[in-house]
C-alpha cells in the first residue's frame, strides 16, 4: 500500500489503497449491507492505515434542527415527551430529530452522545441536543459546552453538575402527597417500590415519601423500600417479594415510583389472590394513558410530561438564539395527585 500526504487523505486514497472503486469504499465505511465482509475489512484497513478521517460536511437543512436523545422510545412516558417536543417544534418552526442509547446496531457511526457525535451534530448546525432519562457524563457535558452546543436534560438519570440545564418535574412534592393520602387513608405500612438508584427524581420521590411518614411520626420500615427499575418487570417481582411476606409484616399501601411498577405490583396481587384495593392500595407516579385504562384505574401522581417535552425545546430554542431563559436553574413543573379507583381505606 503506497503512502500519501497525512494531511490530505481522501477517499480516492482509501479506495486504491483497497483495490476498489470509489462507490465501494463509501459503501464500505457506511455499513452498506450489500458490501461483502471481506471487501468491508480491506477497505477498513486500508481507511486505518492511512489515517483517513471522512469529513465532516454539514447537511444542507430546511430549517433549524434539534436533537433528541431518549434511553427507550417505547414506553408511554417517552411518547408523551415526544408529543410536547413535537408540538412545542412546530410553534417555533424548527425540526426535531429522535434517537436513542445504546444507539445504532454495532457498526454504525456516530453513536448519540459520543465525541464524534456531538461534532456531527455541531457541524450540521443543529440548535441543541434534548436528553431524555440518560446518564450524561462529565466529559459529554464538557464536549456540549466546548462547542457551545445548547444541552438540556429532561429528568436526568444522575446528578448533574452546578450550571448543567434540566426540566423535571416537582418529585418531592408528588412523594409527599402520594404518600400522604395513603396515610390518610388509614395506611400505616407503606411500601415504596423506587427507579435506578442514581436517577434523580426516583431519589426525590423517595425523598418525598421518607418526608411523610415523618411529618405523621411512622417509622421508616426499610424492608418495605426495594426496587431499581422504572418497569413492569421491577414491579412484578418487588411485589411477589413484599405480598409474600406474613400478614403482619405485608404492606397494606404501595406508592410505585412509575406507572408501569404500578402494573407490576397489580398482577403480583393477582396471582396472589389479593384484591385491589380491598386488600392493599397502590398509587403510580406519571399518569400516563395505561393509568387510567387499569383495571381498577390507577390513582397516581401525574406529571406533566407533555410540558416537559414543551419546555426543553423552547429552552434549546431560547438558548441558541441568544435569548436568556426565564429561569437559569433546574425547571421543576407542578405535579398534581389524580385520585382514580386503586386507592381506599386501610383492611381492618
Amino acid at each position: 500500500m503506497g503512502t500519501v500526504d497525512q494531511g490530505r487523505v481522501t477517499l480516492d486514497d482509501v479506495a486504491r489503497g483497497a483495490g476498489v472503486s470509489r462507490a465501494t469504499a463509501s459503501k464500505a465505511l457506511n455499513n452498506r449491507s450489500d458490501v461483502a465482509a471481506s471487501t468491508r475489512t480491506r477497505v477498513l484497513a486500508a481507511s486505518e492505515a492511512l489515517g483517513y478521517r471522512p469529513a465532516l460536511v454539514p447537511a444542507p437543512l430546511p430549517y433549524p434542527s434539534v436533537a433528541l436523545v431518549a434511553d427507550n422510545l417505547a414506553t408511554f412516558y417517552t411518547l408523551e415527551i415526544l408529543k410536547g417536543a413535537v408540538s412545542a417544534a412546530l410553534r417555533e418552526g424548527v425540526s426535531l430529530t429522535v434517537s436513542y442509547t445504546p444507539g445504532p446496531p454495532p457498526g454504525t457511526t456516530p453513536v448519540p452522545l459520543e465525541e464524534s457525535w456531538f461534532d456531527l451534530i455541531h457541524a450540521n448546525r443543529y440548535l441543541g441536543v434534548i436528553v431524555v432519562t440518560t446518564p450524561l457524563s462529565d466529559s459529554q457535558l464538557a464536549k456540549a459546552r466546548s462547542l457551545d452546543l445548547p444541552l438540556v436534560a429532561i429528568d436526568p438519570a444522575n446528578a448533574l453538575p452546578h450550571g448543567a440545564r434540566s426540566i423535571g418535574a416537582t418529585n418531592w412534592n408528588g412523594g409527599v402527597e402520594a404518600t400522604q393520602h395513603l396515610i390518610d387513608l388509614g395506611h400505616r405500612r407503606i411500601a415504596f417500590v423506587r427507579g435506578p438508584a442514581e436517577s434523580v427524581p426516583s431519589g426525590e420521590r423517595l425523598q418525598g415519601y421518607l418526608s411523610a411518614l415523618q411529618m405523621n411520626d411512622l417509622p421508616v420500615l426499610p424492608e418495605l423500600i426495594r426496587g431499581d427499575d422504572f418497569t413492569y418487570e421491577t414491579g412484578l417481582e418487588v411485589g411477589r417479594e413484599l405480598l409474600a411476606l406474613p400478614p403482619s409484616q405485608r404492606p397494606t399501601a404501595v406508592f410505585a415510583g412509575a406507572d408501569a411498577i404500578a402494573l407490576g405490583l397489580y398482577e403480583a396481587a393477582r396471582e396472589a389472590g389479593l384484591s385491589i384495593p380491598g386488600d392493599i392500595s397502590v398509587v403510580g407516579f406519571d399518569d400516563t394513558d395505561m393509568a387510567a385504562w387499569a383495571t381498577p384505574r390507577l390513582t397516581t401522581v401525574h406529571q406533566p410530561l407533555h410540558d416537559m417535552g414543551a419546555a426543553g425545546v423552547r429552552l434549546v430554542v431560547d438558548l441558541a438564539r441568544g435569548s436568556e431563559p426565564s429561569m437559569s436553574g433546574p425547571v421543576r413543573l407542578a405535579t398534581t395527585l389524580v385520585l382514580r379507583d386503586s386507592t381506599g381505606p386501610a383492611p381492618s
